[in-house]
């Protein structure tokens, strides 16, 4: 089923602003520490007007890039979509990762207006995953008789390096916080207790309601939704979380936690105030 992504689309957008960092030196810097303005705002693209807004209409003001995407706001996201060029996003999308049918670039895209299937909602989160490498899917490993006599052997093809590792460790690193201080932060009430990263998503009408996220071990995308487009009435946080957490409690049972790497030369990090 191709759905649109919503807003497990948006770690894309910041992926695509860090990259662009480090592909054009003389552009001024972007990290997650960047301040942008989240407000009503206006966004203007081939002479039309595009107006988004927030999930229930509440804005935050100045804020950086991480509470940007913990808090899931739709008007910073496109506004750094902006800042880096849509043309960017749409490119880091469909040709760097080379996931599914190319996307147009236009405003709308940043919050995820096109449509994916979980299966390449899952390949692309992969990267993340996996430190900026790509690694394609294989749905069957082995076919083997009772005996052990192997009648089909598929491996996975060797990883091949689409990002950087340094983007691919600041959007993990951001998508962290989803679940400690933002729009998953009740997995951690359900009981979910492991280092994990993740993005919720919710589009128009509460058509769809998804969750993507993975632990160093393992990755796990949850779609929610009706086959004719019904909405389901429930958010990504709501719907597809509750889901996703029960899914991996008993995944990760009974295994010691893997902490998430150690982040690359290069990250440093810088104790800022929230407020100021």
């Amino acid at each position: 089923a191709r759905r649109q992504p919503g807003s497990t689309f948006k770690p894309f957008v910041y992926l695509a602003a860090f990259e662009a960092t480090f592909d054009d030196p003389s552009l001024p810097p972007i990290t997650p520490a960047t301040v942008v303005e989240d407000a009503p705002s206006v966004f203007f693209f081939e002479d039309k007007e595009y107006i988004p807004t927030n999930y229930e209409d509440e804005y935050h003001g100045m804020v950086t890039l991480r509470r940007a995407l913990s808090m899931s706001m739709n008007v910073a996201t496109v506004k750094v979509a902006e800042m880096v060029g849509y043309d960017k996003v749409a490119d880091l999308w469909s040709k760097k990762l080379g996931i599914g049918a190319p996307i147009e670039p236009y405003p709308a895209v940043a919050l995820g207006s096109f449509e994916a299937t979980p299966f390449e909602m899952a390949t692309a989160y992969d990267v993340l995953a996996n430190g900026g490498l790509k690694v394609e899917p294989v749905t069957i490993l082995q076919v083997a008789e009772d005996g052990g006599r192997v009648l089909e052997q598929h491996r996975a093809a060797v990883p091949e390096r689409v990002i950087r590792e340094e983007s691919a460790f600041l959007v993990t690193d951001m998508l962290r916080s989803v679940l400690d201080e933002g729009t998953a932060a009740s997995a951690r009430g359900l009981g979910f207790t492991a280092e994990a990263a993740g993005k919720t998503g919710t589009t128009n009408d509460y058509r769809d309601a998804w969750f993507a996220g993975f632990t160093p071990d393992l990755l796990c995308v949850v779609w929610v939704g009706f086959d004719d487009n019904t909405p389901v009435g429930l958010s990504g946080t709501r719907a597809a979380l509750p889901i996703w957490v029960d899914f991996m409690k008993v995944a990760l049972g009974g295994r010691k936690p893997t902490p998430f790497p150690a982040p690359p030369e290069g990250i440093v990090f810088v104790d800022i105030d929230k407020e100021t």
